[in-house]
């Protein structure tokens, strides 16, 4: 298991589990998908931060004049929530 940590400092490729869940505590969000579906569309060295914003296009709260208030997060990376890989 990859160690929490920011995500801009996480890598597609540090993360080995076959299947990365993805969900937002402040919609109804979620889901899980292959990680070598992943590594085939954005490739290994994606940052999970990159991955993050991806998987949460369309989110109203990315951007805020107050900046980033999405909820989305990786479950599997503990308390890696935030862009800044703080807690949102």
């Amino acid at each position: 298991m990859v160690q929490p940590g920011p995500l801009s400092d996480l890598r597609l490729k540090d993360y080995r589990e076959p299947v990365i869940a993805f969900s937002c505590r402040r919609c109804d969000r979620h889901g899980a998908i292959e990680r070598k579906l992943l590594v085939k569309a954005f490739g290994g060295d994606v940052s999970l931060a990159v991955l993050r914003r991806r998987m949460a296009m369309g989110c109203e709260r990315m951007q805020t004049p107050e900046g980033d208030k999405c909820g989305a997060h990786f479950p599997c990376l503990g308390d890696t929530d935030g862009p800044d890989g703080s807690q949102s």
